[in-house]
């Protein structure tokens, strides 16, 4: 939620698809992290621990100015639906430069508001 006392943050800008929501972060904030600052609907199960699948996305542009994924990482997306080369886990991919991802509908909660 918009608060006009918070400051303004300077950092990379995270765009989640297929909202087109932009959000602007700390550098190193992961994609989860991001998406629970703003109120944007992202499954996580597991709250970011590395011990699911749910935070299942998409790396569409600024993909290669990420973290690599570890070999943890890479097997829990074993159990992921709909796995693509540019899969990664939200709770895994830290934002340092601009960068757009795209929630499968599966990571999608929707939420009646």
């Amino acid at each position: 939620m918009w608060n006009p006392f918070k400051p303004k943050i300077e950092g990379p800008e995270l765009t989640f698809l297929p909202s087109g929501r932009k959000v602007t972060v700390k550098p190193g904030t992961t994609v989860l992290e991001a998406a629970l600052e703003h109120d944007i609907d992202l499954d996580h199960s597991c709250d970011g621990n590395l011990s699911c699948s749910t935070c299942h996305i998409y790396l569409q542009a600024g993909a290669n100015r990420t973290n690599a994924p570890s070999g943890d990482e890479d097997d829990m997306l074993d159990s992921a639906d709909n796995v693509l080369p540019n899969s990664r886990l939200g709770c895994q991919v830290q934002v340092f430069e601009d960068l757009t991802v795209e929630i499968p509908p599966e990571g999608q909660i929707f939420v009646q508001r």
